[in-house]
């Protein structure tokens, strides 16, 4: 199975293209959004938050935003990178 890579923690967290567009990532609670991933420094989108600013809160808070740390959890083994490479 080909792992889809969230774009705010860089985990492969999503099964599938299909699934990493109606899910929001476990592990950082980004919503998968090809508008504002094309766009990273624009607040645009679903999240209501860049993507930069999201990825910078993820390396402060572990989540996009504060307010969603207590939703979020570590990764899998599975999602990490060193474990889906092609």
């Amino acid at each position: 199975m080909v792992r889809v890579q969230c774009p705010c923690c860089d985990y492969f967290t999503f099964d599938s293209i299909e699934d990493a567009l109606f899910e929001i990532c476990e592990v950082c609670f980004w919503q998968y959004d090809e508008v504002a991933h094309d766009r990273p420094k624009v607040n645009i989108g679903a999240n209501h938050i860049s993507l930069d600013h999201a990825r910078e809160n993820y390396k402060k808070y572990g989540a996009c935003e504060e307010r969603f740390k207590a939703m979020v959890r570590m990764p899998l083994n599975e999602e990490l990178p060193i474990n889906n490479l092609k």
